[in-house]
């Protein structure tokens, strides 16, 4: 049985970043991404999954949930 928690990238205990694919025309292996500290990596990750929870656990949104978490930690990082 899949736990539910596993069905979207950015779960508690997955911090590589959105899954990879799709339209979005985003690239993998950005520097951006691989300049980001393991602990803004898993920040994002943690963000983006209660993103994906409020949402009701519905799937197709990790790239979306993924980049929302950035914009948001990025912006209460520029507010300090």
């Amino acid at each position: 049985m899949i736990n539910a928690r596993d069905s979207h990238p950015a779960g508690p205990a997955k911090s590589a970043g959105p899954a990879q694919g799709g339209s979005s025309g985003a690239k993998s292996g950005s520097t951006e991404q691989a300049s980001k500290s393991p602990q803004t990596q898993d920040r994002i990750a943690r963000r983006a999954y209660e993103l994906y929870e409020q949402r009701e656990r519905r799937d197709g949104w990790a790239l979306e949930d993924w980049l929302n978490a950035e914009r948001e930690l990025a912006g209460a990082a520029s507010r300090r």
